[in-house]
């Protein structure tokens, strides 16, 4: 599906691998209004093109007012190739491999990440002559003050002092440069980074280290905000203030 307004601006193309999918039943269509008749008759394998003034199509397809980008006076074109008609079992067993694909395809770009995370921070810590330990996840961590008492269990209440610094020193966090304390968070909750939940465990009450969290542990292929690139590794120098 591709639609136009009337200056021929494409509004909305579908993609070629991924064709709309619209149901033709759905309460999103009123049955009398111009696209729904289009639905109607169009066949597997047909292509159509429609032309509707914009008034028409918001009050007889849509029911719902113009937004005012549009020209009231204006129209849209609609270009349709019905490319596939599948019953709604179909169409349900379609969306959900479609699901299971990309489930597939994030996992194994994220294990590809993590590889490539791992070699990068191994090479920082050769090349600064670290010792850390790594568990399963791909976390690396040094603790240099092991802390007193037990280890905080999943759903206990923590305060941690850090400093947060990309992996070339550059500082995007600190709670010693706020006023209100160090961060308070209910551990193993995903209140935190996941790679936050794993290291602070590695703690006792009192206890210092250094956490080196690959970026699949940390904010991933979307960073966060403009301080934390995406696929960032990340270093927090971390302290165990309080366990709850």
């Amino acid at each position: 599906m591709t639609y136009k307004n009337e200056n021929d601006s494409t509004l909305y193309k579908s993609e070629p691998d991924q064709p709309a999918m619209v149901q033709y039943d759905s309460i999103q269509w009123n049955t009398t209004g111009p696209l729904f008749k289009a639905f109607k008759i169009i066949g597997e394998g047909d292509s159509i093109l429609i032309k509707i003034p914009t008034k028409v199509l918001f009050d007889e397809s849509f029911r719902a007012p113009i937004p005012q980008e549009f020209d009231t006076a204006g129209h849209f074109v609609f270009y349709i190739g019905a490319s596939k008609i599948l019953t709604e079992e179909e169409a349900q067993q379609e969306a959900m491999a479609k699901r299971e694909k990309m489930m597939e395809e994030a996992m194994a770009a994220s294990a590809e990440q993590t590889k490539i995370d791992g070699e990068l921070i191994d090479k920082y810590l050769a090349e600064n002559n670290i010792t850390a330990q790594t568990t399963e996840s791909g976390l690396r961590y040094v603790i240099e003050e092991q802390g007193t008492g037990e280890f905080p269990q999943e759903g206990q209440t923590v305060h941690v002092h850090y400093t947060g610094t990309l992996m070339d020193g550059t500082k995007f966090d600190s709670s010693y440069d706020r006023n209100d304390g160090p961060l308070t968070f209910a551990l193993g909750q995903g209140q935190v980074i996941p790679g936050w939940d794993e290291g602070i465990a590695l703690l006792k009450k009192g206890g210092k280290g250094t956490l080196y969290i690959p970026s699949s542990l940390a904010y991933g292929p979307n960073g966060a905000g403009g301080a934390i690139p995406p696929n960032s590794n990340l270093k927090f120098e971390v302290e165990l203030v309080d366990i709850e």
